[in-house]
């Protein structure tokens, strides 16, 4: 009797420790929450406002936060976050009204649709259907992940621009955009820059369908560079970038003065591309002596032209491309080419001395430089005169062997090479023929790129590993860009607070390494971080500005659970002692 009475008080021991486990564990009870959305449908990147009522308020003690998730998959109230529903997005943390205020269990906040679900365990792009909007409870630290209530929301196709046509090309080009998936009927509102500008020609109004198909003409008054042009039509607005290239022009004429015979070099940019040119001197049409009778797959040429018999003084020699036209002057100084004075013949004499022949000096030469921009990657074509006929020219950028080229039987040459990454400012292009040597100066842009933005971690989340930054590209005409990342304990990123520091990231995304995930799993306060980025020209951008956020700690078996199984085990373990001493008493 006394052994199955000590294994019943074991027994209800067990029992009431497992219950007393559990306690944690039962879901509190479900309330009759509400929410609305406004509106119920939109396309990613879309500001949606939610409001919430009837929800358990604030108290002086124990301030309540409502969470909005938003997900792809179906659930219903009382069901869990990270059980049911495992795929999702933390969109927005709002403060639920205080007791006894007016606004007493009531909530209001905004979200922005996102464009992927990635705080879940399961990732997934968001697309158009049919998402649902949950609401969870925080009180204090804690999180409760049961769903208090579902709103359903509506995904839509967002706007969209097809590539514009064409994508550059000098002031007044008519460039043709096309759309899909604008509101119905909308009004068209097309801005270059900050500047609204007029519809050459097609759709001021855009479809029922939602397309348009409509005309513009680039501002004669358009500097070269890159340009933005913005489509609004009702609450929908989405850009494109046009590149303005200069307006067809010559380079200085090398020389630009001479008599009847001179070779002359011509370079020129900007030019209908893979167009036959014609050359005039005044209304004469003459055929180039050598280089370019074509323009180039980028606009530019380089040729040497020989002057014809004509007057002296100065001369029109015009270039036409197509639709591009571009004058020069020239300068005649003598009207025939000078005749080589004869040699005398020596008088014999007994003992002649002869007379030593001096070294001819090298020839004079001249390169000149022609460029499609002044960016990583732009074409660059040098021409060069009076170097050594039919000899190997090196050119370099920088000390830097970029190309080689091979001269003509007159010692011209046309060699083109793409900037490599350098940074902002001159450079030294020189061209060699081992015996002559020339050099000129080419200068890289130095406009920055744009500031990066931010998409996650947002503003106040708390992340879980694997920790990943992400940020929407940067594009830039000197490609390719990369980017700097920081993340510090201030706010300032200055000092000791500076824990990460990571630069050249070829990617517009990087998730932190064991070692980097090491340094940040115990920093319990909010953490910041910034980012910036960096063209191919060393080009720098702004920082972002600082967002914050927090790393999620692993469990902690700390508190009351913990104090309650010590007592529970003490209990059991002097209950276990007392009925083998009871037993052992027995046996002896």
């Amino acid at each position: 009797m006394k052994y199955t009475r000590i294994l019943r008080i074991f027994g209800a021991a067990l029992v009431l420790s497992l219950l007393m486990a559990a306690i944690p564990a039962v879901p509190a009870l479900a309330y009759d929450y509400t929410v609305s959305l406004s509106p119920t449908q939109g396309k990613i990147g879309d500001t949606i406002h939610i409001n919430g009522s009837s929800f358990t308020p604030s108290t002086d003690s124990s301030e309540k936060h409502a969470r909005v998730i938003f997900s792809s998959q179906q659930a219903v109230t009382g069901e869990y976050i990270d059980t049911t529903v495992v795929t999702y997005k933390i969109v927005g943390d709002a403060i639920i009204g205080y007791s006894g205020d007016d606004d007493e269990g009531e909530f209001s906040t905004t979200f922005i649709v996102p464009s992927s679900l990635t705080d879940g365990s399961v990732d997934a792009n968001v697309a158009p259907g049919t998402y649902y909007v949950y609401v969870i409870m925080m009180s204090g630290t804690s999180t409760s992940t049961v769903i208090k209530s579902v709103a359903t929301f509506t995904v839509t196709p967002g706007a969209t621009l097809d590539p514009l046509s064409p994508a550059t090309g000098p002031a007044g080009t008519q460039v043709q955009i096309t759309g899909s998936n604008f509101p119905a009927n909308a009004t068209l509102v097309i801005k270059y820059d900050d500047t609204v500008i007029p519809i050459t020609s097609g759709d001021t109004v855009t479809k029922s369908s939602g397309i348009l198909i409509t005309t513009i003409t680039i501002p004669s008054s358009s500097t070269p560079g890159t340009h933005t042009i913005s489509i609004t039509a009702g609450t929908s607005t989405t850009t494109a970038t046009f590149n303005v290239t200069a307006s067809a022009a010559l380079d200085p004429l090398v020389p630009t003065s001479g008599p009847v015979g001179t070779n002359v070099t011509i370079s020129g940019s900007s030019f209908p591309i893979s167009t036959p040119i014609v050359f005039k001197f005044d209304t004469t049409t003459i055929t180039p002596a050598s280089g370019d009778a074509s323009t180039r797959a980028s606009g530019i040429f380089l040729s040497t032209i020989t002057i014809p018999s004509s007057t002296a003084g100065a001369h029109t020699i015009t270039v036409t491309v197509g639709s591009g036209t571009a004058t020069a002057t020239f300068t005649v100084t003598e009207t025939t080419t000078p005749a080589p004075t004869p040699t005398p013949t020596p008088t014999p004499t007994p003992t002649p001395t002869p007379t030593p022949t001096p070294t001819p000096p090298p020839s004079t030469t001249a390169i000149s430089i022609n460029q499609s921009g002044n960016t990583i990657g732009s074409l660059i074509g040098i021409g060069g005169t009076g170097f050594k006929h039919n000899s190997q020219v090196t050119v370099t950028y920088d000390d830097n062997k970029v190309a080689t080229g091979n001269t003509d039987t007159n010692g011209f040459f046309v060699i083109t090479f793409q900037v490599p990454p350098s940074k902002h400012g001159d450079h030294t292009i020189t061209a060699s023929d081992g015996t002559n040597t020339n050099k000129a100066t080419f200068t890289v842009e130095s406009t920055p790129p744009k500031i990066p933005q931010p998409v996650k971690p947002e503003m106040g989340v708390t992340v879980k590993a694997p920790v990943t930054f992400d940020w929407e590209d940067v594009t830039d005409n000197s490609s390719p860009v990369t980017y700097d990342l920081q993340v510090a304990s201030a706010s300032d990123f200055a000092g000791s607070s500076l824990i990460l520091d990571k630069k050249d990231i070829a990617k517009s995304e990087y998730t932190l390494t064991d070692d980097e995930e090491l340094k940040l799993a115990g920093q319990t306060d909010r953490l910041f971080w910034r980012v910036k980025a960096v063209d191919a020209a060393l080009n720098e951008s702004d920082w972002t500005g600082a967002g914050d956020f927090s790393i999620s700690q692993p469990f902690k078996f700390t508190g009351w659970p913990l104090y309650l199984s010590i007592g529970i085990g003490a209990v059991l373990v002097f209950l276990f002692g007392f009925w083998m001493g009871r037993r052992t008493a027995f046996y002896y």
